[in-house]
Protein backbone atom coordinates (compact mmCIF):
# COMPACT_ATOMS: atom_id res chain seq x y z
CA UNK A 1 0.00 0.00 0.00
CA UNK A 2 1.07 3.25 -0.54
CA UNK A 3 2.84 5.95 2.02
CA UNK A 4 -0.59 8.36 0.98
CA UNK A 5 -3.08 5.54 1.21
CA UNK A 6 -1.47 4.29 4.80
CA UNK A 7 -1.47 8.37 5.73
CA UNK A 8 -5.41 8.16 4.78
CA UNK A 9 -6.08 5.02 7.20
CA UNK A 10 -4.36 5.80 9.80
CA UNK A 11 -6.10 9.37 9.75
CA UNK A 12 -9.63 7.93 9.56
CA UNK A 13 -8.56 5.80 12.95
CA UNK A 14 -7.12 8.55 14.93
CA UNK A 15 -10.06 10.66 13.83
CA UNK A 16 -12.77 8.32 14.61
CA UNK A 17 -11.21 7.58 18.22
CA UNK A 18 -11.13 10.80 18.51
CA UNK A 19 -14.70 11.25 18.08
CA UNK A 20 -15.70 8.36 19.98
CA UNK A 21 -13.27 9.97 23.11
CA UNK A 22 -15.34 13.24 22.87
CA UNK A 23 -19.10 11.00 23.57
CA UNK A 24 -17.27 9.47 25.91
CA UNK A 25 -15.73 12.58 27.59
CA UNK A 26 -19.42 13.93 27.83
CA UNK A 27 -20.34 11.04 29.79
CA UNK A 28 -17.46 11.17 32.27
CA UNK A 29 -18.18 13.98 32.40
CA UNK A 30 -22.14 14.35 32.98
CA UNK A 31 -21.48 10.99 35.55
CA UNK A 32 -18.56 13.07 37.62
CA UNK A 33 -20.89 16.58 37.64
CA UNK A 34 -18.00 17.99 35.69
CA UNK A 35 -19.94 20.61 34.01
CA UNK A 36 -16.87 22.32 32.36
CA UNK A 37 -15.68 18.92 30.74
CA UNK A 38 -19.52 18.34 29.40
CA UNK A 39 -19.68 21.62 27.43
CA UNK A 40 -16.05 21.29 26.19
CA UNK A 41 -17.55 18.35 24.18
CA UNK A 42 -19.68 20.83 22.24
CA UNK A 43 -18.91 24.10 19.50
CA UNK A 44 -20.04 27.16 21.42
CA UNK A 45 -23.42 27.40 18.82
CA UNK A 46 -24.11 23.73 19.14
CA UNK A 47 -27.27 22.87 19.97
CA UNK A 48 -28.77 19.85 22.08
CA UNK A 49 -31.95 18.30 21.69
CA UNK A 50 -32.10 16.60 25.28
CA UNK A 51 -35.76 15.97 25.44
CA UNK A 52 -36.53 17.58 28.49
CA UNK A 53 -33.63 20.39 27.80
CA UNK A 54 -33.49 22.18 24.34
CA UNK A 55 -30.59 24.82 23.72
CA UNK A 56 -26.88 25.45 23.82
CA UNK A 57 -23.71 23.82 25.45
CA UNK A 58 -23.26 26.05 28.19
CA UNK A 59 -27.43 26.18 29.19
CA UNK A 60 -27.14 22.20 28.78
CA UNK A 61 -24.27 22.19 31.54
CA UNK A 62 -26.33 24.26 33.39
CA UNK A 63 -29.24 22.53 33.08
CA UNK A 64 -27.65 19.39 34.28
CA UNK A 65 -25.74 21.09 37.18
CA UNK A 66 -29.21 22.49 38.35
CA UNK A 67 -30.91 18.64 37.99
CA UNK A 68 -27.75 17.28 39.92
CA UNK A 69 -29.79 18.10 43.37
CA UNK A 70 -32.05 15.59 42.30
CA UNK A 71 -30.25 12.60 41.09
CA UNK A 72 -28.78 9.67 43.59
CA UNK A 73 -26.51 7.51 41.49
CA UNK A 74 -26.15 7.84 37.35
CA UNK A 75 -23.66 6.08 35.15
CA UNK A 76 -24.16 6.25 31.27
CA UNK A 77 -22.16 2.99 29.42
CA UNK A 78 -21.83 3.47 25.91
CA UNK A 79 -21.46 0.39 23.90
CA UNK A 80 -21.98 0.31 19.78
CA UNK A 81 -19.86 3.40 17.99
CA UNK A 82 -20.58 4.26 13.71
CA UNK A 83 -19.13 7.38 12.56
CA UNK A 84 -18.67 8.22 9.22
CA UNK A 85 -16.49 10.53 7.83
CA UNK A 86 -16.61 13.24 5.22
CA UNK A 87 -13.90 15.94 5.97
CA UNK A 88 -14.11 17.94 8.65
CA UNK A 89 -17.54 16.93 9.04
CA UNK A 90 -18.74 13.66 10.64
CA UNK A 91 -21.58 11.21 12.12
CA UNK A 92 -21.79 9.23 15.33
CA UNK A 93 -24.79 6.59 16.38
CA UNK A 94 -23.72 5.76 20.11
CA UNK A 95 -25.78 3.36 21.95
CA UNK A 96 -26.18 4.41 25.30
CA UNK A 97 -27.30 2.71 28.70
CA UNK A 98 -28.25 5.10 31.12
CA UNK A 99 -28.91 3.64 34.83
CA UNK A 100 -30.58 7.27 37.23
CA UNK A 101 -31.59 7.45 40.26
CA UNK A 102 -34.34 10.56 40.41
CA UNK A 103 -34.72 11.81 43.65
CA UNK A 104 -38.11 13.97 44.43
CA UNK A 105 -37.66 15.80 40.86
CA UNK A 106 -40.88 17.06 40.27
CA UNK A 107 -40.14 17.30 36.70
CA UNK A 108 -38.85 13.28 36.77
CA UNK A 109 -41.02 11.72 39.07
CA UNK A 110 -44.26 10.82 38.83
CA UNK A 111 -45.61 10.36 42.39
CA UNK A 112 -43.05 11.91 44.56
CA UNK A 113 -40.35 10.31 46.31
CA UNK A 114 -37.43 8.42 44.36
CA UNK A 115 -37.00 6.21 41.50
CA UNK A 116 -34.68 4.24 39.72
CA UNK A 117 -34.73 4.28 35.74
CA UNK A 118 -32.89 2.46 32.89
CA UNK A 119 -32.82 3.95 29.72
CA UNK A 120 -31.68 2.27 26.40
CA UNK A 121 -31.22 5.19 23.81
CA UNK A 122 -28.75 6.54 20.95
CA UNK A 123 -26.82 9.89 21.04
CA UNK A 124 -26.70 10.90 17.07
CA UNK A 125 -24.42 13.65 17.01
CA UNK A 126 -23.51 15.94 13.99
CA UNK A 127 -19.65 16.81 14.56
CA UNK A 128 -16.79 19.13 13.50
CA UNK A 129 -13.32 19.14 13.84
CA UNK A 130 -12.60 22.96 14.61
CA UNK A 131 -8.96 23.67 15.05
CA UNK A 132 -7.54 19.98 14.81
CA UNK A 133 -10.49 19.02 17.61
CA UNK A 134 -13.40 17.08 17.02
CA UNK A 135 -16.30 18.23 19.04
CA UNK A 136 -19.99 17.83 18.83
CA UNK A 137 -22.24 20.32 16.56
CA UNK A 138 -25.53 19.17 17.17
CA UNK A 139 -26.78 16.02 18.97
CA UNK A 140 -30.20 14.58 19.45
CA UNK A 141 -30.53 12.27 22.56
CA UNK A 142 -33.22 9.65 21.24
CA UNK A 143 -34.69 7.35 23.88
CA UNK A 144 -35.35 3.75 22.48
CA UNK A 145 -36.73 2.64 25.54
CA UNK A 146 -36.80 2.83 29.59
CA UNK A 147 -37.61 0.49 32.59
CA UNK A 148 -38.47 2.07 36.04
CA UNK A 149 -37.39 0.03 38.85
CA UNK A 150 -38.73 1.31 41.67
CA UNK A 151 -37.13 2.99 44.55
CA UNK A 152 -33.42 2.98 44.79
CA UNK A 153 -32.96 1.04 47.11
CA UNK A 154 -28.27 0.15 47.76
CA UNK A 155 -26.97 -3.08 47.85
CA UNK A 156 -26.87 -3.71 51.37
CA UNK A 157 -24.53 -7.13 51.63
CA UNK A 158 -21.09 -6.80 53.92
CA UNK A 159 -19.03 -7.47 51.08
CA UNK A 160 -20.70 -4.09 48.87
CA UNK A 161 -19.62 -2.09 52.04
CA UNK A 162 -15.83 -2.99 50.81
CA UNK A 163 -16.20 -1.64 47.32
CA UNK A 164 -14.58 2.13 47.37
CA UNK A 165 -17.54 4.35 46.13
CA UNK A 166 -17.87 6.69 43.23
CA UNK A 167 -17.80 10.43 43.52
CA UNK A 168 -19.02 13.22 41.64
CA UNK A 169 -16.13 15.57 42.70
CA UNK A 170 -12.31 16.11 42.47
CA UNK A 171 -11.92 13.24 45.10
CA UNK A 172 -13.16 10.80 42.69
CA UNK A 173 -10.68 7.82 42.41
CA UNK A 174 -10.52 8.66 38.39
CA UNK A 175 -10.09 12.32 39.04
CA UNK A 176 -8.07 11.83 41.09
CA UNK A 177 -5.68 9.36 38.68
CA UNK A 178 -5.56 11.67 35.86
CA UNK A 179 -4.59 14.45 37.72
CA UNK A 180 -1.69 12.54 38.91
CA UNK A 181 -0.80 12.89 35.08
CA UNK A 182 -1.61 16.03 35.10
CA UNK A 183 -4.27 15.56 32.71
CA UNK A 184 -8.44 15.65 33.21
CA UNK A 185 -10.16 13.03 30.75
CA UNK A 186 -9.37 13.07 27.14
CA UNK A 187 -7.10 15.97 26.40
CA UNK A 188 -4.74 15.10 24.13
CA UNK A 189 -1.33 14.72 24.87
CA UNK A 190 1.75 15.34 22.17
CA UNK A 191 4.77 13.53 22.07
Amino acid sequence: MSGNGMDARLRLLLDEREIKNCVLRYCHGTDRLNWDLVADCYMPEAADDHGAFQGGPAELAGWLAAKAKYRGAKQHIVANQLVEISGDRAVCESYYLCYIEFIDDPEFVTNGGAEAVLMGGRYVDRMARIEGTWKIADRVSLVDWTRSLGEPAYWSSPAAATFTKGRGDDQDPARLAFAELGLSPGVRVSH
